[in-house]
């Protein structure tokens, strides 16, 4: 599942459990107090239905990841993203959307016929992303991330 980003010196490859410090680091990086624990980021690696990818840069680093998820959702095969991450230094350069891109890919090839996510509704960055690669927002759902903390639920056709 590795292969060449149309990004400069970034490969977009498949994360797995040995990759749980850095992704671990990384969305307590991106999210703070909002971070996914160690414990559910194992899990989700753990997981055969889950869909994890890094992007690493040319010098090896470590700049970005993604866990997507297969689940059936009334029927439906869906793909869900349960989250993307990238390194502050790496952001606005089409890191996000390789790693999103690459994961609709598989997500496809697994037979789901959507993508699904959540996103807080002050995460301006985030969500010009998703409605820039074709994700409409169906919902709004309150306190989502704790009182007074709302998110957007949105969905692509795949």
């Amino acid at each position: 599942m590795d292969c060449a980003s149309p990004l400069r010196g970034i490969r977009i490859e498949q994360a797995d459990l040995g990759d749980l410090d850095k992704i671990h680091e990384l969305e307590k990086t991106c999210f703070d107090r909002d971070a996914y624990t160690r414990h559910f980021l194992r899990l989700l690696l753990a997981d055969p239905s889950s869909v994890p990818l890094k992007a690493v840069n040319e010098k090896g680093e470590f700049v970005g990841s993604v866990i997507g998820r297969i689940e059936k959702i009334g029927g439906q095969v869906v793909g869900r993203i349960y989250t993307l991450d990238v390194r502050p230094d790496f952001r606005r350069r089409g890191v996000g959307a390789a790693l999103l891109k690459r994961l609709e890919e598989e997500f496809r090839r697994l037979g789901c016929e959507k993508s699904i996510l959540e996103v807080a509704v002050d995460n301006e960055p985030a969500i010009r992303l998703y409605k820039s690669l074709g994700y409409a927002f169906t919902s709004r759902l309150k306190d989502y991330y704790g009182r007074g903390r709302d998110a957007y639920r949105a969905e692509k056709g795949l």
